[in-house]
């Protein structure tokens, strides 16, 4: 491992929080952060969110090591080089097609993979896995965990692994791709890939979802994909109407308040209604945005939210 090498390791790539800058600077996004009850909105600078120092690094029989820069060679460069992120970036999202579907999956499934949410969900249910608190677990999966406490850093590595993994799943010919246009812009956040439904659940989109695994992933402030697995394969590339993107910006809102990203990408008419809808109320204009205080928070998720 060099040890002049950069120290901030990105989680989110900077080549995707750059389809979200302000349009005023090229550097920087409009961004919502939770501070307890409190939710602050400013601009902050790209290469300032979505990173943890060290992500990446690790010591192994003694020896230091990094996979940063195998993840620029083995991922970010061969797909910001490919033809479907040459299409998003020149913004001829109309001929995204079915050959760009398996490219859309990909970026979304590495997005969920290497985000620093996922190293504190392994270590999570490690934890409750060694104190007796998960039940009925397959057998691969009782494997792996004891895997993780015989092996020193075992969760870590076990992150490493599935940043850099290229292979796709059994079931990566049988998703559906719905790409979807919208008239107001989308959010996003430092958690990009966003699950919206999956089987056992009541969905937000309606009773057709109920019984399908199904993520989110925006790909611009007016562009995104459904990426869905459980129903018929296929492709789709169509505009949505205003109420699709709503839904879809309240759910990346309680993202943020569950705790499962640190900044909510937003900057868009409908950001203020929807902190209201969660239970804030607006406190104070700040030089760089604003503050909101919560005042009747309730899960959205809950069946007691209206």
């Amino acid at each position: 491992m060099v040890t002049n090498a950069p120290k901030r390791h990105h989680y989110v790539p900077q080549f995707y929080l750059r389809r979200f800058v302000c349009a005023d600077d090229e550097n920087k996004v409009m961004v919502v952060e939770r501070h307890r009850d409190i939710l602050v909105a400013a601009r902050k600078s790209i290469d300032r969110i979505g990173y943890e120092e060290g992500l990446h690094d690790y010591v192994e029989d003694g020896e230091p090591g990094s996979i940063e820069d195998h993840v620029n060679k083995v991922i970010e460069t061969p797909f910001t080089n490919g033809t479907t992120w040459l299409k998003i970036v020149s913004e001829n999202f109309a001929s995204l097609d079915a050959t760009d579907g398996l490219s859309i999956y990909s970026f979304a499934r590495h997005l969920q993979r290497r985000n620093f949410n996922m190293l504190r969900f392994i270590e999570a249910e490690h934890a409750r896995f060694q104190a007796g608190e998960l039940d009925s677990l397959a057998d691969e999966e009782c494997e792996m965990h004891q895997w993780l406490a015989e092996t020193p850093g075992g969760a870590h590595r076990l992150f490493r692994e599935a940043v850099l993994d290229t292979m796709l799943p059994e079931d990566a010919h049988a998703i559906n791709v719905m790409v979807c246009q919208s008239p107001i812009p989308f959010r996003s956040s430092t958690n990009p890939t966003l699950m919206v439904s999956h089987p056992g659940r009541e969905s937000v989109f309606g009773a057709m979802f109920n019984s399908l695994r199904t993520w989110w992933l925006t790909l611009d402030r007016h562009w995104g994909a459904f990426i869905i697995v459980g129903g018929p394969p296929g492709f789709s590339n169509h505009a949505v109407p205003e109420e699709v993107a709503r839904v879809v910006n309240q759910r990346y809102l309680v993202q943020l308040l569950h705790g499962d990203a640190r900044y909510l990408l937003a900057d868009d008419p409908y950001l203020e209604p929807d902190l209201k809808w969660a239970g804030f109320a607006f406190e104070q204009r700040t030089s760089r945005g604003f503050r909101y205080r919560a005042v009747s928070w309730a899960d959205p998720d809950s069946p007691e939210h209206d």
